[in-house]
């Protein structure tokens, strides 16, 4: 272990990474679980035409989640935002196992991915906030193996308990954990000498609330979308403490994180659908790509930390790999092997842009850390609601509502549900490949 490691896991450090990096593998491990878990559950259910809906209202909630939680770290501190996030999030978690039908699973989710917004904040605000500067790269790089390890178990323990339980059983697995994190927060957060960021800082939901109603209309109906969309521009011109950065830089960090999102979470999302429905794998060895991308992602973070690159090379590099990654899922080669092989390349650019990123969005907004970093994950959830619901549009459409009705019943796989998912592919990795000029505007003078 280096030095920088032995420093960072100091003994006076470490229920306070305790509690940041619980919050990662709570949130971390409930995506990939319930990812891999979902597809049984919409056959179950009959409700293949409502996968878009269930995946992207996650998304859709997170979008508000996450501003109004980084501001309420800003204001008040970590611990608040770490105990409100696990009660939400372990309510609707043991709830969900109960419902009668996909809309409902659909809601539930909707109050998850709030309150992952106010556990996500979590880690970020700490590493800005109370680890040294000398230290955060390092603290990144650990914050983002931990979510590794949380990650890589999810789709394991997801399809184990689908393929021998349920895929009810999957969804209590993370709400087991919110217990032992609020308890590592209550002793690591907890302390009276670190005042708060940003004792007067204001929270404004009026801008994440237009946010997440946008991703939520364009799931239900695109002709909605625009109106919320035209409210959160307006509101975030006029806000005094708006959502992004109000830098060029700092909104091009956005868009650049925007985009990625509409890609790699859009075509992540449908990664278990093209493979279990689609092409007919078992559910324990559709898990496999979804284990590989959080190797790969995770090996991207330890990559950014050594490059001896400028932010904007890297980030310019990071988005690249994307595109690349996602193309490949959408090119019909290896009978359909290229959505698990596509998917992990995607991931490890996405793990070379999250450091530097973050780092890069936290200097636009000194002293409002906790608003700047959560910006990053809140443009990636925004860009992925639009992916997942262009990617549901495109496969919906594709493949028509009487064979995703028939495919239900089918287990053989279904072709071309294959075929639907890598189309919207192609589609996603051309819209992430149009932003990246905008790495032309981030500061020069920045190095990762």
């Amino acid at each position: 272990m280096s030095a920088g490691y032995r420093e960072l896991l100091a003994p006076g450090r470490r229920w306070l990474l305790a509690a940041a990096g619980g919050a990662s593998f709570v949130a971390a491990s409930d995506v990939l679980l319930v990812a891999t878990a979902l597809p049984s559950a919409a056959r179950d259910l009959g409700g293949l035409d409502r996968y878009a809906l269930v995946v992207g209202c996650y998304a859709a909630a997170l979008a508000v989640g996450l501003p109004i939680s980084g501001a309420v770290i800003d204001r008040y501190g970590a611990w608040h935002s770490l105990v409100f996030g696990c009660a939400l999030f372990a309510t609707a978690g043991v709830l969900a196992p109960f419902v009668p039908a996909m809309e409902w699973l659909a809601a539930l989710r909707l109050v998850q991915g709030f309150a992952a917004g106010f556990l996500l904040a979590v880690p970020l605000s700490v590493v800005v906030q109370r680890i040294p500067k000398d230290l955060q790269r390092p603290a990144y790089a650990l914050s983002n193996s931990v979510w590794a390890i949380a990650a890589l178990a999810g789709p394991v323990l997801g399809a184990v308990l689908t393929d021998l339980l349920s895929w009810r059983a999957a969804f209590l697995v993370p709400v087991a954990m919110t217990a032992a994190v609020a308890y590592a927060g209550y002793r690591g957060l907890r302390d009276p000498d670190v005042a708060p960021a940003d004792p007067h800082a204001r929270i404004h939901p009026l801008g994440p609330l237009l946010l997440g109603a946008t991703v939520a209309a364009l799931l239900l109906d695109p002709r909605l979308a625009p109106l919320p969309a035209i409210g959160f521009l307006l509101s975030e011109w006029r806000s005094s403490s708006p959502v992004f950065p109000r830098t060029r830089a700092g909104r091009a960090v956005a868009l650049l994180c925007g985009t990625a999102g509409i890609a790699f979470t859009g075509a992540d999302g449908f990664v278990p659908l093209g493979l279990q429905v689609g092409l007919g794998w078992p559910i324990l060895v559709a898990a496999i790509p979804l284990v590989g991308t959080t190797a790969a992602w995770a090996s991207g973070s330890f990559v950014s930390a050594r490059l001896p690159l400028s932010r904007r090379t890297q980030m310019a590099l990071a988005l690249a790999i994307v595109v690349v990654g996602v193309g490949l899922m959408g090119l019909p080669l290896l009978d359909g092997r290229t959505l698990a092989i596509g998917i992990v390349v995607a991931a490890f650019g996405m793990g070379i842009q999250s450091p530097v990123a973050l780092l890069s969005s936290a200097a636009e907004r000194p002293s409002g850390e906790g608003r700047a970093t959560a910006s990053v994950p809140l443009a990636r959830s925004i860009g992925g609601g639009i992916g997942i619901a262009l990617a549901g549009v495109i496969v919906v459409g594709h493949v028509g509502q009487a064979a995703l009705d028939a495919a239900r019943d089918q287990h053989d796989g279904v072709p071309a549900i294959a075929d639907a998912v890598q189309r919207a592919d192609l589609v996603l990795a051309g819209l992430c490949l149009l932003s990246l000029p905008a790495v032309l505007l981030l500061r020069r003078e920045d190095r990762a």
